[in-house]
């Protein structure tokens, strides 16, 4: 691009945002990148502030040959399954890598984005600071914003500490205490289990069962068993035979998480719910410590307070606490921009009445990314869903982004966007009318069809039933092999010529991650 390039401000600079102000920047796009805090990372960098961050205990539960950048792998020498402390130097080499650190602005809080029709901008009002107006603009602020807390019956009766997880910094703090932790997620086993040794008492409050899935089944990352087939015959299923898709996919993860553990009836884990309307709880030991009785499971929801200590549950039985977590999510929050633009301005009152929509806001966004009002200058990073990991996923929808608005990929007419959104609506509503729904949740196979397809990976053709597919397979049938029943590598979206911009160490470090699952299979074997 020309020196007179587009301006574009990305408000947010942890894993998302960060890809977003290198790709858009690789395209020749003139970006600046901006962060509250005086640091990069997000969530991934530890605070004791009371904000959403890891815990210095946390383990990242998608293994780093899966959940890494496109062109940038972890370390060699990391763990398949990354501490938090891994990740933040990971985000760091990331910045210094690409050169990224002159485009951020770090400590710079963006109160809000409001849309200046006359000049055909976006103006950013800053804390402190004089308006900037930019001509583009990115929402990678992410889903994890604003927790979201039940209304518990009596809760002013109640003389303990009632905090959100969000707040859980230091399990030493709870020594010697009663604790109820609510939520059978991923944060909520997290959260048990980092209480162990430090309260005295440790209850895991939950209404449903959960696939649990350990980290590694037979010593080698579960995930490392997807392959780009299997996405693609799971996808034709999805789309074409829904039901079909739903009952094997249940049936293969619960045959999986019965495999790896013995569940007590008594606990309720199965039945579990659908992976339409809850992902697996990844942990390595939340049932080894249900079995020891080091945390305690309550097959039962929290009812009410009953007295300064005394919690009645769903069933009518009680524990005596003195502090409840509440590790029920997050309620994803769309303030920062000016009521005119904010996609959620005309929730469907159809997805509020859905059970399982549980007041979380349905944002109308083209493929979950694009402003249907202003495609051409307002994104949105953190509403898309599907089970993979944050860093590909984003950086191929910035991919995409960064081809659409350098004119390179074109959009759908408004009409034909917002009957795409319609429909896919109509596809989460009807989820959110039969258990809990996300409101991101996109059919996996149709996303990255199209992804890759304005992004211009190449990805599509080469590996696809075309002329080119046919042609590649010939002349490559070892590598294709490779790319289409070895494990599904980040790295695979930067290989071919295309629109984005090709990495050339791509193949070599696709050969060398499969090269390194094989070897971890050789020696569990």
């Amino acid at each position: 691009m020309a020196q007179d390039a587009p301006s574009v401000a990305v408000v947010g600079l942890g894993v998302l945002g960060l890809v977003a102000v290198k790709n858009l920047a690789e395209e020749g796009f003139n970006v600046v990148g901006f962060e509250r805090s005086p640091f990069v990372g997000g969530l991934w960098h530890f605070s004791e502030e009371d904000r959403t961050s890891v815990l210095p205990t946390t383990v990242i539960n998608i293994s780093k040959e899966r959940g890494c950048y496109t062109d940038f792998p972890f370390p060699q020498d990391a763990p398949s399954h990354c501490t938090a402390r891994d990740v933040q130097d990971y985000l760091e080499s990331y910045v210094e890598h690409f050169g990224l650190a002159s485009r951020l602005r770090l400590g710079t809080n963006i109160q809000k984005v409001i849309r200046d029709e006359e000049a055909d901008r976006w103006k950013l009002l800053v804390e402190g600071s004089d308006p900037l107006f930019f001509d583009k603009v990115v929402i990678a602020t992410g889903a994890q914003q604003e927790p979201q807390i039940p209304d518990l019956p009596n809760i002013e009766k109640f003389s303990g500490n009632s905090v959100h997880s969000r707040s859980f910094k230091r399990p030493e703090d709870f020594k010697g205490k009663k604790v109820l932790v609510v939520g059978l997620g991923s944060t909520g086993v997290d959260t048990a289990a980092a209480l162990v040794g430090n309260a005295d008492n440790i209850y895991l409050s939950y209404r449903h069962g959960a696939v649990i899935l350990p980290r590694k089944v037979a010593g080698v990352p579960f995930d490392h068993s997807m392959t780009l087939r299997k996405i693609n015959i799971l996808g034709f299923l999805e789309t074409n035979f829904p039901s079909v898709f739903e009952f094997m996919t249940d049936k293969g993860l619960g045959k999986m998480s019965s495999s790896a553990f013995k569940f007590d009836p008594e606990w309720r884990i199965v039945p579990a719910p659908s992976i339409r309307n809850a992902l697996p709880v990844i942990s390595d030991n939340i049932v080894d410590l249900f079995r020891s009785g080091k945390v305690q499971p309550i097959s039962h929801g929290v009812k009410q307070v009953l007295g300064p200590n005394e919690i009645e549950m769903d069933d009518g039985s009680k524990v005596d606490v003195d502090t409840i977590i509440w590790c029920t999510g997050y309620r994803h929050t769309f303030k920062l921009l000016d009521a005119a633009v904010d996609p959620t301005r005309n929730t469907s009152s159809e997805w509020e009445a859905a059970l399982g929509s549980r007041g979380k806001p349905l944002p109308r966004l083209y493929r979950n990314v694009f402003s249907l009002e202003h495609p051409q200058s307002l994104a949105f990073l953190g509403c898309v869903a599907f089970a993979t990991g944050a860093f590909p996923l984003y950086d191929l929808a910035t991919m995409s982004i960064a081809q659409i608005w350098k004119g390179t990929s074109a959009l759908p007419s408004t009409e034909e966007m917002n009957l795409a959104v319609d429909e896919q609506h109509k596809m989460t509503i009807q989820i959110a009318k039969t258990g809990s729904a996300h409101p991101g949740w996109v059919n996996q196979k149709e996303w990255l069809t199209w992804a890759n397809d304005v992004a211009g990976t190449g990805l599509n053709e080469r590996l696809g039933w075309g002329l080119a597919g046919w042609k590649f397979w010939f002349q490559n049938r070892r590598l294709y092999s490779m790319l289409v029943d070895g494990i599904f590598t980040p790295h695979i979206l930067r290989l071919f010529d295309g629109k984005r911009k090709k990495w050339d160490g791509a193949q070599e470090e696709i050969e060398r991650v499969n090269r390194s699952v094989q070897d971890m299979k050789k020696r569990r074997d």
